[in-house]
């Protein structure tokens, strides 16, 4: 990498002549790039300072940025000049076969982003949201060049967070929570708004009815108590979202009109179900604020503010956020809620500009709601509408965040879009939390594609059926009998020859990679935006983590098995966007090795060894395994 120039501007965005240095600081494989600027005008609140660097012998690139306010997607580009704005992750493949990796980090006051430039330049710009400052003195971004591209993005991760002092853990110094280790469901795409006591209840009715283990469910929006919703009226779906967005919360309960018995009613109710339940709710109250006319602003009034458009929110400042998450926190551990579903995260700049820089700001709001979620709910708590590196870079202790947009039903376009957010969102987010690959509907034409996904991504698993169809059968081979899901051991990624490949156009197969038992885990996808057959090659290799020299690749749709050398390539063809392929790769011992349950999409966690190699399976069903190099069903 070569660094080329680095400039301060003012308020008004004119260059200034001022004090302008950087630094690089190795650590192992990792390089550290500070900058230190001191000007005598104020330094612009936008974009305060830029670092322009290129990327030597780059020969193609993959930039994950931040194409919403509150979500990030992958960009494959071939010159820098294309690298899309609000790029916090990026990748590069060198001429020599090598990769650098670069990952801008969010500092005590700054915020680094990268983007590309006319003149072919990659950019990092320095922002903090707050005018008045004469000082940038921050670590900007690292990068690291070497053959292993998840090493160093890793590397970059680890040094950064220790840089930072530590106060962003990687992901599995997060503690998963018991919890998402089962199916669950949420209210939001089978009632949407509409939702209330009987529906919600019938709901957990139906999962028992058809022998559905789901033990916990989100009640999402829109529960609570809102007051501008009341004889309000929406034709459409979009009409339905101004309505949401234009409203306020009035208090922390549940509406009595859809709720006549109460939030802890509901909860008790089904937990005598055998089915636990989570609060949704938004950083902000609801999408609007807080209802000046109702309780909360009565009894929180002291730690508000009016902010961007007249919105009353809660103050960022830790303590006054506190006093407001641990309030609404009481009220719902009360009730019996057993976990939290938090909205709204990356309305940073929206809300909260101006007040304090930005990495301030992330900083004290995240802390004070996490504090209170460790306090009420052990910490168990699925952050959402939060991929801005300023969320990404301070949350200290949740473990899990969402990684895509919103779940489209009967929409096979978004099917696209959604892996690739999820898979490509996992190499940057992933180092630091379990993924959420979001929602989804057993009933929905491209169900099984979905289950396929959620059972490679490492994450929790939740369907979000409506009302009387949730198919039992799509869920089996998720789980167990028990709910239990079968689930990897990390956040799914695309494999090593997709990173800086668009699938949608380049005629080739999709695969993401995993890991389960010391097994290898291969879902392969035809993404064509043309319903195009794709081509693709798999191997052993392309799971860099499987030991052995020769692997039984075991196809979980067909059952059919394949037996390879470590070198080997196995080419096959997806002739449309309903082909799809999941491979569980057996590692062999001399011919010999175990599957698993064929039932199941994750067949390797459903067994155990013990110290002498014997073998118990988890639960009753065709057991598969290879004896010298044959497969056997039993």
């Amino acid at each position: 990498m070569k660094i080329s120039n680095i400039s301060a501007f003012g308020e008004n965005n004119q260059n200034l002549d001022c004090k302008k240095e950087y630094r690089i600081v190795k650590s192992g494989i990792v390089n550290a790039v500070y900058v230190d600027i001191e000007a005598e005008l104020a330094l612009s609140s936008e974009i305060a300072a830029a670092i322009d660097f290129k990327v030597t012998d780059a020969k193609r690139f993959m930039a994950n940025w931040r194409h919403k306010e509150f979500w990030c997607s992958p960009a494959f580009v071939k010159s820098e000049k294309d690298i899309p704005n609000q790029t916090q992750g990026l990748f590069a493949e060198l001429s020599s076969g090598e990769y650098t990796v670069m990952l801008p980090v969010v500092s005590e006051n700054y915020k680094c982003t990268f983007i590309g430039t006319d003149d072919g330049f990659i950019r990092a710009e320095l922002v903090n949201w707050y005018k008045g400052m004469t000082e940038c003195k921050c670590l900007a971004f690292l990068f690291a060049t070497g053959d292993d591209p998840y090493k160093l993005i890793y590397e970059c991760a680890r040094v950064g967070a220790e840089l930072l002092g530590n106060r962003v853990k990687l992901r599995n110094d997060r503690k998963y929570p018991e919890i998402f280790e089962y199916l669950g469901w949420c209210s939001w795409d089978a009632f949407e708004i509409r939702v209330d006591e009987e529906s919600f209840l019938k709901k957990c009715d139906e999962f028992s009815k058809k022998g559905i283990p789901v033990k916990w469910a989100i009640l999402d929006d829109m529960w609570g108590e809102v007051h501008d919703f009341y004889g309000a009226p929406y034709k459409t779906r979009d009409e339905m979202f101004d309505l949401m967005h234009s409203s306020h919360l009035y208090s922390f309960k549940a509406d009595p009109k859809r709720f006549p018995n109460g939030l802890k009613s509901l909860i008790n109710k089904a937990n005598d179900k055998g089915i636990r339940v989570g609060i949704w709710h938004p950083t902000t109250g609801y999408w609007k604020g807080i209802d000046k006319s109702g309780d909360i602003y009565r009894d929180y009034k002291d730690v508000l503010i009016d902010t961007y458009e007249d919105v009353c929110i809660t103050s960022f400042k830790e303590e006054k956020a506190y006093k407001f998450y641990s309030g609404y926190h009481d009220y719902l551990a009360s009730c019996g809620a057993d976990f939290v579903k938090i909205d709204n995260q990356s309305m940073t700049r929206r809300y909260y500009k101006g007040l304090a820089p930005v990495g301030q700001v992330a900083r004290q709001f995240h802390s004070a709601m996490e504090r209170s979620v460790k306090e009420h709910f052990d910490g168990k708590m699925i952050n959402c509408m939060g991929m801005a590196n300023e969320d990404m870079w301070n949350r200290s202790d949740s473990p899990l965040s969402r990684c895509s947009d919103d779940f489209q039903p009967e929409n096979r376009p978004w099917f696209a879009k959604h892996i690739l957010q999820c898979t490509y969102n996992c190499l940057v987010q992933g180092q630091f939390y379990f993924e959420d690959f979001d929602m989804w509907w057993t009933d929905d034409g491209q169900a099984k594609k979905n289950s396929i996904l959620r059972a490679v991504s490492g994450g929790p698993i939740y369907v979000s059926d409506k009302l009387d169809r949730s198919k039992a059968d799509i869920l089996k081979p998720l789980c167990l009998s028990d709910g239990r899901i079968l689930r990897c051991d990390n956040p799914a990624v695309p494999t090593k020859d997709c990173l800086f490949c668009d699938p949608t156009l380049s005629g080739k197969a999709f695969k993401i990679k995993n890991t389960a038992n010391s097994c290898g885990i291969l879902a392969i996808f035809n993404l064509d935006k043309d319903n195009k057959p794709v081509t693709a090659e798999i191997t052993p290799n392309d799971i860099e983590e499987l030991l052995g020299d020769e692997f039984g690749f075991y196809e979980n749709l067909s059952g059919e098995l394949k037996i390879i050398k470590r070198d080997e390539k196995i080419t096959l063809t997806l002739n449309s966007n309903d082909d799809f392929k999941l491979y569980n790769i057996i590692p062999l011992k001399d011919g010999n090795g175990i599957i698993g349950l064929t039932d199941k999409f994750i067949s390797p966690l459903t067994y155990d060894t013990d110290k002498s190699g014997n073998i118990t399976l988890k639960e009753n069903g065709k057991f598969a395994k290879i004896e010298n190099r044959k497969l056997i069903i039993k």
